[in-house]
């Protein structure tokens, strides 16, 4: 909804209501001020103090009335009171709206209502700052005149202000008045005026109420504490006032006389239990006493002598100064900057007395802060110190592992955004692994820091999904095409090679793989296949902002599809959200609704609206490859850190992630998400997670972390814990995408060479034997020596120099798996194959000599017909070591 004005915003009313001890309700009348008795005794001490003043005044001289009109000019007009504002903190809240996460204050103070407030404490304020405040006129002519004679006999300036004094020189008095140096009868003149000026707007008991509720709202108690509320927070922790005690409803009715000099924090000592106790003598007990024992003389408080030494001898017991409630700090930060924005200005966050409601769910945030603590705080802790805080935070035995694993990795910092990608209401956030442990602080762990969405970090493979998908939608490339895992010199000028994380080539590979294990150099020859700019204008639908700009990503070349430039990990966790939704992107929100100090709604989120980002079918492919890196059965390598099983009686539950660790392991990542619900008032997971260190200091450690045995564990375990009692749901494919065979090696259309087929999902029109197939059947081989044989230099579309390399891996490979490069990487084979698809493409080998024909009856198995399997089909899963990868990417 529309912002109302800030005028508007910023009222609040005293209210009152019906105490349980006070005269029945009078009718309030609100009409124009007119003589009245206590008028005339008002302006006669008013001609008694421009008197004391003389000349100085230029009112000497003149009669009673007229000196009360000439003194009434530019006085506010009274019945201003019921709306004045009083400045009161912003209270941020959890989506449930009981959570206090944060509050944002100028001034402690809490408004409370004429009923809030119990008899007794009404007592107390009347006993020590005005006696005959419900029978007044707003003023007391006696103490005044008493205080007059005391004054010019003794020189002592003494006050008599009554309460309604006080009120109206803090709220109903023009500033040039009250201002240091300003006459001081004068004041008083214009004070006493206004306040019966205030009496006669708000009359009787109705009015009375009005006025000390404004009161006990506006008066400063000390230590910074405005208002009743805040200071019986602040003093005793006490939030209900019916809960105060006679001796301390007593002790804070005396402050405000002299609120800096009776502040109790002054003279408290820590006792042998640990409390803050205020000696008996101190000045603030001394005056609190003196309240206690005049307390028969209040309007209802009756203490029994039993009771007055009871509370007399109770020791005043200090709060200890609690600090504001920080909940979820990173993320209230946040809040703190949107609210700017949306009301205009600091001052009136910190004034105008808002509630805020937002998305955070404080059961998903209490499982992020303890996560990241166990897997990021706990490592770099003495042994029996990290012990004890796993116990703290209750850690499964059965995560002991891999927590201790990470010890003398050098990895001391983490965040984590968890967020509904459907309405893109941010759930849980946690800018680094425990905000509160300075003692832990330094430059590689700076805990304040908002590393989710303040800071910049290299994702690493983690951004290849949106390399792929671009291909896809712009129909360049399949799930299902063939890419080269050779290192190549893409670069000719920067003579840059890149390698895969494990150093090894693995010659031709299918795009589903190649991206759900993470391999770089498919990744590179795909970014250049589609071209930076079509994956620039991708990533700006995503919403993600690269440090640099768009510029940096262009100018990154080739290396931009292995995660070089770095972005937040809130942009990319929406990102990734945007893959699961179908492509559309729900930008990510924090505020649900503000709520003004009259309970007025004055903002309110509008309803998510997705913006088309990537096409739903493109989305979908990339869904189900990431879906892989879950299933033991597509990539049990990644599925061991990161499959789910918390489903029912431990059923599996579909998730799509990827791992991402930047080069020499300075950015450790996993990103991933669940299926949307099918109930859709239900979350929608995704999950961003990045560790590292806070100066962005390379890891000292012999085997640094990978994402692979530190970020994506502790993703698992986040969302294991989160997603435990909910629905288990699947990823649907949306209209638009079929299922069709492909050649298992080159990856078209099937035919005479082909030696296995699988079969993937498509975008309609580009799977293989269509019109639009995007990959030519028999790419990769050629008929040589009698057979098909594989040839990746006719497979790789790349400039002239990358086809030399090409034509050097096939060389290299024809001599076996594990023979080093010119780059320091060696061939292999892929996990789990014995071949790169058939025999390799090279020198014929010569015929076999003749056979001598068996002698007649001589058994045996016809030719070719022996062990061993086609051409170039050997057993075994590569050489020796060639096993799981100690990275997943550069």
């Amino acid at each position: 909804m529309p912002l109302r004005t800030r005028a508007s915003l910023l009222r609040t009313r005293v209210t009152s209501g019906r105490s349980r001890a006070t005269l029945p309700r009078r009718r309030l009348r609100r009409s124009r001020p007119r003589p009245s008795h206590a008028g005339g005794v008002a302006a006669a001490i008013v001609v008694g103090l421009i008197g004391a003043v003389g000349a100085a005044t230029g009112l000497a001289g003149l009669t009673a009335v007229t000196a009360v009109q000439v003194l009434s000019t530019g006085l506010p007009d009274p019945a201003r009171l019921e709306q004045l504002a009083f400045a009161q903190p912003t209270i941020v809240y959890d989506r449930s709206g009981t959570v206090e996460l944060a509050r944002f204050e100028r001034e402690e103070r809490r408004v409370v209502a004429f009923e809030e407030v119990p008899p007794l404490v009404l007592d107390a304020t009347t006993t020590a700052e005005d006696r005959t405040f419900w029978q007044n006129s707003g003023f007391d002519p006696a103490a005044i005149l008493a205080a007059a004679a005391e004054n010019a006999g003794s020189g002592v300036d003494r006050g008599a202000s009554t309460i309604t004094q006080q009120l109206v020189r803090a709220r109903l008095l023009p500033p040039d008045v009250v201002e240091p140096g300003a006459d001081r009868y004068v004041r008083k003149a214009k004070e006493i005026i206004q306040a019966a000026r205030l009496s006669e707007a708000f009359p009787g008991e109705e009015g009375k109420r009005r006025v000390i509720t404004a009161y006990l709202n506006q008066i400063y108690y000390g230590h910074r504490a405005y208002g009743l509320a805040a200071a019986a927070r602040s003093y005793f922790g006490v939030d209900d006032l019916t809960r105060l005690t006679p001796a301390q409803a007593a002790l804070l009715a005396g402050l405000p006389k002299s609120p800096t000099t009776l502040d109790p924090y002054r003279y408290a000592v820590q006792d042998a239990h640990g409390r803050l106790v205020v000696p008996s003598d101190a000045p603030p007990v001394v005056r609190r006493d003196w309240i206690l024992r005049n307390l028969a003389t209040s309007r209802w408080t009756r203490l029994s002598p039993a009771e007055l030494r009871t509370a007399l001898a109770e020791p005043v017991i200090l709060a200890g100064d609690p600090a504001p409630p920080l909940r979820a700090p990173h993320f209230s930060w946040q809040v703190r900057r949107q609210l700017d924005r949306i009301l205009g200005s600091s001052e009136a966050v910190e004034t105008g007395g808002y509630t805020v409601i937002t998305t955070l769910d404080w059961e998903g945030q209490q499982l992020a802060e303890r996560w990241l603590a166990a897997a990021a705080i706990s490592p770099n802790l003495p042994a029996a110190e990290s012990d004890a805080l796993l116990a703290s935070l209750e850690i499964p035995e059965g995560d002991l592992g891999w927590i201790r694993a990470l010890r003398g990795r050098d990895l001391h910092n983490g965040a984590l955004v968890a967020l509904d990608y459907r309405t893109g209401d941010v759930r849980a956030y946690a800018g680094s692994a425990g905000y509160e442990r300075s003692d832990l602080a330094g430059p590689k762990f700076e805990p304040q820091f908002d590393a989710a969405g303040d800071a910049a970090r290299q994702p690493g493979s983690a951004f290849k999904p949106l390399v792929y998908a671009t291909a896809f939608e712009r129909r360049v490339l399949t799930p299902a095409s063939l890419l080269l895992d050779v290192t190549t010199r893409f670069d000719q000028q920067r003579d840059w090679a890149p390698r895969d994380a494990d150093q090894l080539e693995r010659g031709p590979v299918l795009v589903r793989r190649a991206l759900q294990y993470s391999l770089n150099i498919p990744a590179i020859r795909a970014l250049h296949r589609v071209g930076s700019d079509a994956v620039a204008d991708t990533a700006d639908r995503l919403g993600l902002r690269f440090t640099g700009g768009r510029d940096a990503f262009l100018q990154a070349g080739l290396s931009g599809a292995i995660g070089t430039v770095e972005v937040t990990p809130l942009d990319l966790t929406a990102a990734y959200g945007a893959l699961a939704n179908g492509g559309q992107r729900v930008a990510p929100r924090m505020i649900l609704e503000i709520r003004g100090p009259d309970g007025e709604t004055v903002y309110e989120a509008p309803p998510p609206a997705g913006e088309a980002a990537i096409d739903p079918a493109a989305a979908f492919l990339v869904t189900d490859i990431l879906a892989g890196n879950t299933d033991a059965a597509q990539n049990p390598i990644w599925a061991k850190p990161l499959a789910l099983a918390n489903g029912p009686a431990g059923a599996y539950r579909p998730a799509a992630v990827k791992t991402g660790t930047a080069n020499d392991a300075r950015d450790l990542a996993t990103y991933g998400y669940l299926a949307p619900p099918t109930d859709p008032s239900a979350p929608a997971l995704a999950v961003g997670i990045w560790m590292g260190n806070s100066d962005h200091s390379t890891p000292a450690a012999d085997s640094p972390a990978t994402s692979l045995t530190a970020a994506a564990p502790l993703w698992r375990a986040f969302v294991r814990d989160y997603s435990a009692a909910w629905p288990v749901a699947g990823f649907a494919p949306p209209p638009g995408v079929v299922r069709a065979p492909a050649d298992a090696w080159s990856g078209g259309h099937p035919g005479a060479w082909t030696r296995a087929t699988v079969e993937d999902w498509f975008i309609d029109g580009t799977q293989p034997g269509a019109a639009g197939a995007v990959d030519l059947p028999g790419l990769l081989y050629v008929e040589a020596c009698g057979e098909w044989r594989v040839d990746p230099v006719k497979a790789e579309p790349g400039p002239e120099p990358w086809r030399i390399d090409v034509a050097d891996w096939l060389a290299r490979a024809r001599r076996g798996p594990g023979v080093m490069g010119p780059y320091e990487s060696r061939t292999a084979y892929f996990w789990g194959q014995g071949s790169w698809g058939g025999a390799l493409v090279g020198p014929c080998p010569p015929p076999p000599p003749p056979q001598p024909e068996p002698p007649p009856g001589h058994g045996g198995e016809p030719p070719g017909q022996g062990g061993g399997g086609p051409p170039g089909h050997g057993g075994g899963g590569g050489p020796p070591g060639d096993g799981p990868p100690d990275d997943d990417d550069d």
